[in-house]
């Protein structure tokens, strides 16, 4: 795969992977629920992969590409105040 194909597939993954996080956000919005957020996550992006006619790759293929745009989405999301996070109790 060249550069410019590799980074056009990126582009499209990082677009769904920014929807996929927002909706499990908003369905889930418990903080301490990552590895649950991440199993959804996992399931939603297979299902769109096989639905999808314009991905030739394999969930196997696509799924460790897509954890690290995860980490990035949310990470950046953290940063921007669009995710905001519960307080904690004070004990």
């Amino acid at each position: 795969m060249n550069l410019w194909t590799y980074l056009t597939w990126v582009k499209r993954l990082w677009t769904m992977v920014a929807d996929i996080v927002r909706l499990i956000e908003e369905t889930i919005p418990d903080d301490g629920a990552g590895s649950q957020k991440l199993k959804a996550f996992d399931i939603l992006l297979k299902a769109a992969i096989e639905k999808a006619d314009d991905i030739d790759e394999s969930f196997e293929k696509l799924q460790p590409v897509a954890h690290d745009i995860v980490g990035a989405v949310v990470s950046l999301y953290n940063a921007t105040g669009l995710f905001r996070h519960k307080e904690k109790a004070d004990d």
